[in-house]
């Protein structure tokens, strides 16, 4: 190599040549893997400036499809070898900048020769741990030590050559074992967070989601492998989360984070398994596939964990989901829907449940997406019991005659009995096999919660309920399941701290207010009880809450009382189910008359007096008179 001149960057105690890539602390020579080494040339040329994200990405990694993970991991070991001193600052949701002050100086070229042949190849770049390309590596690096002894006839030469390939090779097969190491460790459980886009906007947004609640039921169907299902999962959507964080509140061992990149009906996802406790990359892969292929996309990357971590497919993973990609994408879509948790949401999401089905009428899932959107248009007053369960009893039939040993389907039928039956032995058993079929799954667990609840089996109701927390410790109606029981089982101080906690993290949460405002009236704490009404009705009814106010403070509670009682008739004509919350304040005003009246209408069109009115505290000044007595017996459950 013929002699030249080269610029040198200095800055603290560093030395950094760009051209030969090589990075000294005073005399010493630090290892570093080739992008850490590019990212650095990029932030020392323009330093003092903010750099771009992207523009990082696309200087290091041209225009390579590549998890912004990478770009993080180089910056993670810049940070730890230069120090934690902020010589590179992280701009949010923006880039990075170099803030040391640096020196540029010349140094002959022919003197950085050795130590550049002898670093070059020390570290593998990710995704090229395979043997072949070891010894690729381990033969180009070779020839360039013999290369240098015979340019460098020196002893010295030779030394730093082997002891470089000494290190090198400590280095590799070090972090090969650990990785090894990390992926032979048990993993308990895993959140499938939703994918981000690589251009870091909400562009595929529902694409993105329906591929990740793909992944979610794929992956859920591994034995003794805990999933968080897609509820819990959503609210960490956005583009600038942090998924360690992210995987502590959610309680897992372990978090997915990928992102996806759509050009023409051509996938490209690329997904990294990362530890929680320890924040290490266990696993990462690229999977190539199309928007109408879902089902070959989520069969490649679960296949490969499969294999990875050796999972132990279960019955459930042979069994869904089908073979025909319109019925599967349709059912996503669905499920995107159902999963908004809004009103007019589920009547779209009905709508792609029946695409499902007319692409592929024997697709199980697609009839308990049905069963399961009619069952919370019952639960949000939308739809009559009566409507919304003789549509949510056919589809949940329809599921089991298809596939007997789908703990949906049976989860599904389970509520119809619960619900529009009061059957109460019946809804235990479809429960109860739901359970067996899928242990890991918590609706199961969270609804058989509640009807042991309704049964007042309440030490056995907080078991269950505590074991569909641990399995969706995020879930608000898990949580909000909890607080009932409490509730029911007049431990009023806990249900209280409950739907407290709840407010916290989810103000809007109209249940927690419900509750808290009947914990309250009970309490005589009227204007707190009055509040949590008044915040309940902001969703359903923000016109009303300015006439119950003035009632309030024209009358006291009593008038209060008086007003919710006008404003649900008048409502009751458009929705369901008021019937019991009518009866409740007639009950606080001592009218028991009244209150008899609307306990009859209720059960009448089996809405919740039928389950819950032989627990539910509000009910204790009537529960011994012989009307309502009468009533309640006439609308026994069945055991």
């Amino acid at each position: 190599m013929s002699s030249g001149h080269n610029n040198l960057y200095e800055f603290g105690e560093f030395r950094f040549d760009p051209r030969s890539k090589v990075l000294w602390r005073q005399d010493e020579v630090l290892p570093l893997p080739p992008k850490a080494t590019d990212v650095l040339a990029v932030l020392i040329a323009d330093h003092g400036d903010l750099i771009e994200r992207d523009r990082l990405l696309h200087s290091v990694w041209h225009d390579t499809f590549v998890e912004e993970g990478n770009l993080n991991n180089a910056i993670s070991l810049l940070r730890k070898i230069l120090g934690e001193d902020g010589i590179i600052q992280t701009v949010p949701r923006r880039g990075y900048r170099f803030t040391a002050e640096v020196k540029e100086c010349v140094n002959d070229v022919d003197a950085l020769v050795l130590e550049r042949q002898t670093t070059s190849h020390t570290f593998i770049e990710e995704r090229e741990v395979v043997s072949e390309e070891v010894n690729g590596h381990a033969g180009a690096l070779t020839g360039a030590v013999a290369k240098t002894n015979r340019r460098y006839l020196s002893l010295a030469s030779v030394g730093v050559a082997l002891i470089a390939l000494a290190v090198g090779g400590w280095f590799y097969l070090r972090n090969t074992a650990a990785g090894s190491e990390a992926q032979r460790g048990p993993i308990g459980s895993i959140a499938v967070l939703p994918l981000r886009s690589f251009s870091n906007d909400s562009a595929n947004e529902e694409l993105r989601l329906r591929i990740t609640d793909a992944l979610i039921t794929k992956l859920g169907s591994f034995d003794k492998l805990v999933i968080r299902p897609t509820n819990s999962v959503l609210r960490y959507a956005s583009q600038d989360r942090d998924a360690i964080a992210a995987g502590k509140q959610l309680g897992v061992d372990t978090v997915l984070d990928g992102r996806l990149q759509e050009e023409e009906g051509r996938l490209r996802v690329t997904l990294q398994l990362v530890s929680v406790s320890s924040g290490d990359q266990l696993w990462s892969e690229q999977f190539d596939g199309r928007s109408g292929e879902i089902l070959a996309l989520q069969d490649a990357i679960s296949n490969r964990l499969r294999r990875a971590f050796a999972f132990v497919e279960s019955a459930e993973f042979n069994r869904r989901p089908p073979n025909n990609n319109e019925a599967y994408e349709a059912y996503l879509k669905g499920r995107f829907l159902w999963n908004q948790r809004k009103r007019e949401s589920y009547f779209t999401a009905l709508e792609y449940f029946q695409k499902s089905i007319d692409a592929d009428p024997n697709f199980s899932l697609a009839y308990t997406g049905i069963s399961d959107s009619y069952h919370l248009l019952q639960q949000r007053n939308v739809i009559s019991t009566f409507e919304a369960f003789e549509k949510a009893e056919a589809a949940a039939r329809k599921a089991l005659e298809l596939d007997p040993e789908s703990a949906e389907a049976n989860t599904s039928m389970g509520s119809v009995h619960f619900i529009r039956y009061a059957r109460w032995g019946e809804a235990q058993r479809y429960y109860q096999r739901a359970i067996e079929l899928n242990p890991n799954a918590a609706e199961p667990y969270a609804r058989m919660g509640m009807l042991l609840n309704a049964w007042g089996r309440f030490d056995e109701a907080y078991a269950v309920l505590k074991k569909a927390e641990s399995l969706d410790p995020t879930s608000i109606n898990n949580a909000i399941y909890l607080g009932a029981n409490f509730y029911f089982s007049k431990q009023f101080d806990r249900a209280e701290a409950q739907f407290n906690k709840i407010l916290e993290f989810a103000p809007g949460t109209e249940r927690a207010h419900f509750f808290l405002a009947r914990i309250k009236e009970m309490d005589g704490r009227y204007e707190d009880a009055m509040e949590h009404h008044l915040r309940e009705r902001e969703i359903s009814n923000p016109d009303s809450i300015a006439p119950l106010r003035e009632a309030f403070q024209i009358g006291g509670i009593r008038s209060f009382w008086r007003k919710q009682i006008d404003l649900m008739k008048e409502e009751l004509k458009k929705m369901h189910g008021l019937e019991n919350h009518i009866a409740s304040r007639y009950v606080l005003l001592g009218e028991k008359g009244p209150a008899c009246e609307y306990v009859g209408q209720n059960l009448e069109v089996r809405g919740s007096m039928q389950n819950y009115g032989r627990v539910d505290p509000i009910f204790d000044p009537i529960r011994n008179d012989p009307q309502f007595r009468e009533l309640m017996k006439r609308w026994e459950p069945e055991i």
